[in-house]
């Protein structure tokens, strides 16, 4: 059985977020399975953040460049995300269930479906704003643009790129690569991909946590868990599980140094699991009224070697070409090694997003 240290320090060695990814984006994406996308651009969108934690040269338009050559795709995960294109087979399972009634936000307007996907046949890649009628603005929803997700969400369209932050369509015979597997898997074959993806990114994990933002997909990863340890592949370790190949896992002590890491950081996704191999108490505050706030409105998790030291709440300020500090939350007193470690991870950060760092000591406190 692993130490409480060696399971933290293992779900560290395996996120990538002390010891940078020694290969490509996309063999960076096969091993998380999964690139969560978000709209929030308080400093930058949460993928761009994700991988420049993980890759040394990491720049944001690789990541559009990785979509164009067909190496990863946009679909749904546990939620939105760029998704390895080798694994475009599993995602059929979802693509299925939406095509056989499964809703996902708004009822299907079939007419509308055909009209939309008609054009885009005819007309080649396009936008929902290419077919907008009504006014409103990006965030109300024109009836062409609910039916151009349904169509996405069943699988019928893919997102060939984006234009700024809007999804440009097309079919997915014009976008798959040849060679690509498109069959639907079976339940278990299914269910063994998502038990086997969440131990290779993570190390170690509980049913729960594979399942975690995964309802429909419950049945399917405990029938997997069920054959995986009655055929040995999976072994338990305590309450976790760990796959059988990876042995008896001795990983390194995590460097002591500062990594900022963002509020969709695969290693703070799970809030629960947070607190059960870290005991960091962590909530993203951005979506609660500004009177319920207690740290800020966007803190990143601010991790230590293998603990998690604080919060910081910054905010890009593009016109003054700084990184605001506006505020700084620690646990206990940093000391100077701390410090030292923090301001440079802060100067780092900064100069990825153009900007310079402020003077953060002057927002410090501790909680």
């Amino acid at each position: 059985m692993l130490s409480e240290r060696n399971l933290r320090a293992l779900a560290i060695e395996r996120q990538h977020v002390h010891r940078p990814w020694g290969g490509d984006l996309p063999s960076l994406v096969r091993h998380l399975g999964a690139l969560q996308l978000d709209a929030i651009q308080r400093i930058t969108r949460a993928h761009h953040h994700q991988l420049y934690t993980r890759l040394p040269r990491y720049r944001e338009d690789h990541l559009g460049a990785a979509e164009q050559r067909r190496e990863i795709f946009e679909y749904w995960s546990h939620a939105a995300a760029y998704i390895p294109m080798e694994h475009y087979r599993f995602a059929r399972v979802r693509m299925n269930r939406i095509r056989a009634g499964q809703r996902h936000w708004y009822e299907k307007n079939a007419r509308l479906c055909r009209y939309v996907l008609d054009r885009i046949r005819t007309e080649g890649p396009l936008r929902a704003s290419d077919f907008v009628r009504a006014k409103g603005g990006w965030w109300a929803w024109s009836e062409e643009k609910k039916a151009l997700e349904q169509l996405f969400h069943e699988g019928e369209l893919m997102v060939s790129h984006r234009e700024g932050f809007q999804k440009v369509f097309d079919l997915p015979e014009r976008l798959l690569p040849a060679g690509i597997r498109t069959e639907t898997p079976s339940d278990l074959d299914y269910g063994r991909h998502l038990v086997r993806t969440f131990l290779t990114a993570q190390g170690v994990g509980r049913p729960e946590e594979i399942t975690y933002l995964r309802r429909h997909d419950k049945p399917a990863i405990r029938q997997a868990v069920a054959a995986m340890l009655k055929s040995g592949e999976l072994q338990p370790c305590g309450g976790d599980l760990l796959l059988t190949a990876d042995g008896q896992p001795s990983p390194a002590r995590p460097a002591r140094k500062v990594r900022l890491l963002s509020p969709f950081d695969p290693l703070v996704l799970q809030r629960k699991r947070l607190k059960r191999l870290f005991g960091f108490d962590y909530q993203l505050e951005c979506y609660l009224p500004a009177h319920r706030r207690r740290y800020g409105y966007f803190c990143l998790p601010i991790l230590y070697g293998d603990r998690f030291a604080g919060l910081v709440d910054l905010k890009a300020d593009r016109e003054a070409g700084l990184m605001r500090t506006e505020s700084v939350h620690w646990r206990e007193g940093p000391g100077p090694a701390l410090e030292a470690s923090f301001g440079l991870a802060l100067r780092h950060f900064s100069r990825f997003h153009g900007l310079a760092a402020d003077d953060w000591r002057k927002s410090s406190r501790v909680r």
